[in-house]
């Protein structure tokens, strides 16, 4: 777990537990399982889900943990903010570095027309959920069982509600897989 000290700067915990504007998740997971990964890997390399991700988060800010931020076949992610949350005190060359979730959410409140999205892994997205109001999640469809140790939070239309759905794309070397986004109700 990341260290949760709360910045000198803000001290307003109402704002922290309400959905901040500007944080957006996306992910690719499995329909049934909400799986993301296994062995700090992806479970699949889609090539159009690549390129959503690029389009969606190009001259945007990404935020994720060390150990996606390394899973990166190229650091920093070019044309965008990268900024990675960390218990250490490492720098990164490129990127930016934050210590907690509040940090992240300071950042988010006094930068409102930056869009920041959250590219994982499991551990930041759980940290996160309550603090999203929009996700871009590619859903993945689960035909049979998937090894996975990595997971994405479970979410309902209790809280989001489906604003736009494509249609299955089916590639002839992986599972079909659509691109869907959610509002925060």
């Amino acid at each position: 777990m990341l260290n949760m000290n709360i910045s000198n700067e803000s001290k307003n915990k109402d704002a922290r537990l309400a959905p901040v504007k500007n944080i957006y998740m996306i992910v690719a997971m499995t329909e049934k399982t909400n799986a993301i990964g296994i062995n700090g890997d992806m479970l699949f390399y889609l090539k159009d889900d690549l390129k959503y991700f690029k389009e969606t988060t190009l001259n945007h800010t990404i935020v994720c943990g060390r150990k996606t931020y390394f899973s990166f076949p190229r650091r920093p992610l070019p044309n965008r903010k990268n900024i990675i949350l960390t218990r250490g005190d490492g720098s990164y060359e490129g990127a930016y570095s934050l210590h907690s979730k509040e940090e992240l959410v300071d950042y988010a409140i006094n930068n409102p027309n930056e869009d920041i999205f959250i590219c994982g892994g499991d551990n930041v997205y759980k940290q996160f959920m309550d603090v999203a109001s929009k996700l871009y999640v590619t859903i993945i469809d689960e035909d049979q069982a998937v090894e996975a140790d990595s997971f994405f939070p479970k979410f309902g239309d209790d809280e989001w509600q489906l604003v736009f759905e494509s249609a299955y794309i089916d590639p002839e070397t992986a599972p079909r897989y659509k691109f869907t986004v959610y509002d925060r109700k």
